[in-house]
């Protein structure tokens, strides 16, 4: 009998997860609703897998975990740094190209980022795109509203133009993350947290919401905003301030290849202190053939690469999500999350960079693996479990409002004045009528909740009033809706 999968998003992680299957002899139909409208095809830095001589999974692993910040799954960690050259070499007899060089960024010891130029995202977006549709994979435009549930298994869902679709065998969410939540983002309109939200509704765990990750580096010239890759720092841009300054070292010794949350903090910092901040590009040898796209954004906009480009941090990634074990299955028997909606501990409390295009393609080429095995789900032992309502009426902010309310209370520096300020707001919000605007209310009251209950500072997660780490907050903050 042939089984009947809906996978909903046609990222990275959801596309390489519909070749995986259709290979593998599965029907299989994709469900989104905008084609290109995540991260995946605005994602500039690459994959990072250890391939070379001098570097192994092991060593790869060790930066995984420094970076994490004593909050990674261990085993998550060894399984996919394990699995990353093996999807390397998966994508090359796909037919996939990359560039024959490794590239360095923040917080990797080694060079062991796989890209194509500077614009690796978009590329392998559109090479899975194009063998799926040649495999003949179904890819339909739609919006998921929510799941249907029943004893514990996920029986159908509901989308806005094809309504209630059941008799399903599996679901699988590729559905991103919720970075665009914050008023300065790198993120896409798309990226508002729907999957976690929908899901959540339907009784799926969600953990870490607390973590979410700015990158250090946007720039926004003449109203276009541009993300400048990791990699330019790893081959020689600097950071500095009006001053001339390269304050970076002030905050750690890596200077501009400090980790995300460090730099990102130093940066913020910088700016509040009433500096400007640049990118010097002007060290980068070959600037023009190894980042075309950053080359081709600057002379749009007048500039080159001996101009100082001004820069701010942004939310780019979230490390919360559906809580899963490293197969993508969520505590919903036959419904499975993969890439950023989904959370398998990998990137503890700030992610290593390139490691988020590892786990979508790991999770994905690998899904069929474990579609006919015993299902098993999340293990949620290391951490709290705490139970929260929905609000079945009350008033609703827009996008950009809350947008606004999360930049201003839930950015790079928190407080629990902030905090609770927020979650007052959300409060009074409907967080059960599954529009937009509620499913940015519900993740953003969870982001905040989870936020003020960890009375520390770790990772990407910042408190002023809390500034150090604390031992006993070495778990994590499990949420499940309350019945």
């Amino acid at each position: 009998m042939t089984r009947v999968i809906y996978i909903i998003g046609d990222g990275i992680a959801g596309l390489s997860a519909a070749i995986a299957l259709r290979m593998s002899g599965y029907g299989v139909t994709v469900i989104t609703k905008e084609s290109h409208g995540g991260s995946s095809y605005v994602s500039k830095g690459g994959i990072a897998a250890a391939t070379s001589i001098d570097d192994s999974p092991q060593l790869h692993a060790e930066d995984t975990l420094r970076v994490g910040d004593g909050l990674c799954d261990v085993e998550a960690v060894g399984y996919f740094t394990g699995k990353a050259p093996v999807v390397i070499e998966e994508l090359i007899k796909w037919g996939f190209e990359f560039d024959s060089d490794l590239r360095l960024e923040g917080g990797h010891l080694k060079r062991r980022v796989h890209h194509k130029t500077d614009e690796t995202g978009r590329v392998l977006t559109e090479f899975l795109l194009q063998r799926a549709v040649g495999l003949g994979v179904n890819i339909v435009n739609d919006e998921l509203l929510a799941l249907q549930v029943r004893d514990g298994e996920v029986r159908g869902f509901v989308t806005r133009n094809g309504g209630l679709i059941s008799n399903v065998d599996y679901v699988v969410l590729a559905t991103g993350g919720y970075a665009y939540l914050w008023q300065y983002t790198s993120n896409p309109p798309t990226n508002i947290g729907d999957g976690v939200a929908i899901a959540f509704r339907a009784g799926a765990v969600v953990s870490d919401m607390e973590f979410v990750q700015f990158h250090p580096t946007i720039t926004t010239l003449d109203g276009e905003t541009m993300l400048l890759t990791e990699t330019l720092r790893g081959e020689g841009a600097r950071i500095i301030n009006d001053d001339g300054e390269r304050f970076a070292f002030k905050y750690h010794e890596g200077g501009e290849l400090a980790p995300r949350d460090v730099l990102s903090r130093a940066i913020y910092m910088e700016l509040m202190r009433g500096h400007r901040v640049y990118m010097d590009l002007s060290g980068i040898e070959d600037f023009e053939d190894k980042f075309p796209g950053v080359n081709d954004f600057l002379r749009r906009h007048g500039l080159s690469k001996a101009d100082r480009v001004p820069i701010y941090p942004g939310a780019h990634f979230t490390i919360g999500g559906l809580r899963v074990n490293v197969r993508g299955e969520t505590n919903i028997r036959r419904l499975y999350a993969i890439g950023e909606v989904a959370d398998t501990g990998l990137h503890g409390a700030n992610r290593l960079a390139s490691n988020s295009l590892l786990e979508a393609l790991v999770m994905g080429m690998n899904l069929p693996r474990y579609l006919e095995e015993p299902w098993e789900g999340p293990r949620l032992d290391d951490g709290m479990l705490v139970q929260v309502g929905l609000r079945d009426q009350g008033s609703s902010l827009s996008i950009d409002e809350v947008r606004r309310i999360n930049w201003e209370h839930l950015s790079i520096l928190r407080s629990e004045d902030g905090l609770r300020k927020a979650l007052d707001l959300y409060g009074r919000l409907n967080t059960a009528a599954g529009t937009k605007e509620s499913n940015a209310a519900l993740v953003s009251y969870l982001t905040a909740y989870a936020a003020l209950l960890r009375n520390e500072s770790r990772g990407v997660h910042y408190r002023v009033d809390y500034p150090s780490k604390d031992n006993g907050w070495r778990r994590r903050i499990y949420f499940r809706v309350s019945q």
